[in-house]
């Protein structure tokens, strides 16, 4: 039978395979006979605590099992889950708490003080999980939930909300991407479809929740009653650790942010890992290298390499499958729309959905999609939802503010993003699409490039590179770079930057990487 929510996942689940492996943490592998319980007993907890359906639960727990859970009780108990980021500021907390209007967090021992810090800023009405020190602060910790009977899923309807996962965005502006139980089951059944997905895989399990990746091994996975692997932050830091993860448990589907791919294929160990039973290695989040798929391929000789793409908004729209090393002379493709989505490439100028607006073959769009895996919209923001979400012949579009283009076969190439276009000596060019190009050279394992505002002249551009070669010689590389891009888009310096930083979903911040880039050169200058 077609399950219809999120709320009866586990539930389900522990009725038809109650000793099969649900969740493979670091120490210990749960069932779905106990992920189910203790599930079911943080949703008496939130039950207890006065969580009606539709309110908005904090989710605050480091990557691991305790999270997965968490997720899964909010929904079971008609709550929507919203997943706070462990490595964000208690402020930052707050005022998500405040916006989202969330007195109740689910949490675990290790963030305990977070969790006080942020009851400090933001009163709560109560915490579960962990024992939070407060007279004001109704507490039912680890061990109260093990003395509680476990709830039933409450019954809700398609069009409830699930899940709000909150993020930044490529403006630097936080929002809340809403989705609905509808949009989640649909994003799970088209992965079962595009993946093949069975009982007997075993999913890797590396983004924090708040990042959308995640929903892979969070709704999936046990809704086709596989495994999640846990790959928690320790492991993801050293590569080696992380391949030998992989190779221990026998991962079947692999899927992170590229720059953790990239770091495998430098510093994984792989020729010394037995990665057979890999059948999938997925990547989505950012530009990926061409040569690093095909470095990685030599490794998992029985996987399909997928570069899955698609804004949170829409969780996926698109798929381009590599069973062979990719070219490395142009960049990576984004490939075809999946099954029930509609992509259109509209003139990025206009305002209201059009689609007698297609650009020509080949000529670059905005992309406009239309899929069953959509938000419902951004957490109280209706006027920006009135602009992105719009309706034509009885389809919903969500214009995305991504740049594609098709070509005579109808698979698409990426360009940017609208807001990441800067104007340099006259012309308009995109940053990130220069960043791939330059990331293809030799030299550097990662290159942002930054705008240096000149008080008279021209503006130039700045390229920061992140490991750096010991061969590495700056005239070479822009040599190079001339040679694969126009003249007003080739850096007239480089710099080199010691220590890369990341966003909280785990991608390079590369926003805050062009501003140092450009900072240091403002240095050398003054």
């Amino acid at each position: 039978m077609r399950i219809v929510n999120l709320s009866g996942v586990l539930t389900r689940q522990a009725m038809e395979r109650p000793d099969a492996p649900s969740v493979i943490d670091v120490s210990r592998t749960w069932t779905y006979g106990q992920v189910a319980t203790r599930s079911g007993q943080v949703a008496a907890a939130l039950h207890a605590s006065g969580v009606q359906r539709g309110d908005r639960v904090g989710v605050h727990c480091n990557k691991g099992v305790d999270g997965f859970i968490a997720m899964h009780a909010v929904v079971s108990a008609g709550g929507v889950a919203v997943p706070l980021d462990p490595g964000s500021p208690p402020t930052r907390l707050a005022s998500i708490c405040e916006q989202m209007g969330i007195d109740v967090v689910v949490s675990h021992g290790p963030r305990a003080k977070s969790c006080a810090a942020l009851h400090d800023l933001r009163p709560l009405r109560a915490v579960i999980g962990v024992a939070v020190p407060s007279t004001a602060l109704e507490v039912i910790d680890a061990a109260a939930l093990a003395e509680l009977d476990a709830a039933d899923p409450v019954s809700v309807g398609e069009t409830d909300l699930a899940y709000i996962i909150t993020s930044s965005g490529s403006t630097g502006e936080p929002k809340g991407i809403a989705h609905t139980h509808a949009s989640g089951v649909s994003y799970a059944e088209m992965t079962h479809r595009t993946y093949e997905m069975s009982p007997a895989d075993r999913v890797s399990d590396i983004a924090p929740h708040h990042f959308d990746i995640s929903t892979h091994s969070l709704w999936a996975t046990p809704m086709i009653g596989a495994a999640s692997v846990v790959i928690n932050e320790a492991y993801q830091a050293m590569p080696a650790s992380h391949s030998q993860r992989l190779s221990d448990e026998a991962v079947t589907i692999w899927y992170s942010v590229p720059f953790l791919l990239q770091q495998l294929v430098l510093r994984g160990d792989l020729q010394n890992r037995d990665l057979s039973a890999l059948r999938w290695v997925k990547f989505g989040g950012e530009v990926i290298s061409a040569q690093v798929i095909g470095e990685m391929m030599a490794h998992c000789p029985n996987a399909r390499f997928a570069n899955a793409f698609g804004p949170a908004e829409v969780n996926q729209c698109s798929i381009a499958v590599f069973d062979t090393p990719p070219p490395t002379d142009r960049s990576l493709s984004v490939g075809l729309p999946l099954d029930h989505t509609e992509i259109l490439a509209l003139d990025p100028d206009i305002e209201t959905i059009d689609p007698t607006a297609v650009v020509p073959v080949g000529e670059v769009g905005e992309m406009w999609v239309h899929t069953p895996q959509v938000m419902q919209g951004y957490w109280g923001a209706p006027d920006v939802n009135n602009r992105v979400l719009q309706e034509v012949d009885g389809k919903t579009f969500y214009r995305t503010g991504d740049l594609i283009s098709f070509d005579g076969a109808g698979e698409m190439a990426f360009y940017g993003r609208i807001d990441h276009q800067v104007k340099v000596r006259g012309f308009r060019i995109e940053l990130e699409g220069i960043e791939a190009e330059l990331e293809q050279l030799d030299g550097a394992e990662n290159v942002v490039v930054g705008v240096l505002r000149a008080q008279s002249g021209e503006d130039e551009l700045v390229a920061g590179l992140l490991g750096v070669s010991e061969t590495f010689n700056e005239t070479e590389f822009l040599g190079s770079a001339a040679s694969v891009l126009p003249a007003y888009a080739v850096p007239t310096r480089t710099v080199q930057i010691d220590t890369p930083t990341f966003t909280g979903s785990g991608k390079l911040d590369r926003r805050s990487l062009r501003e140092h880039a450009v900072s240091l050169v403002e240095e050398d200058v003054t």
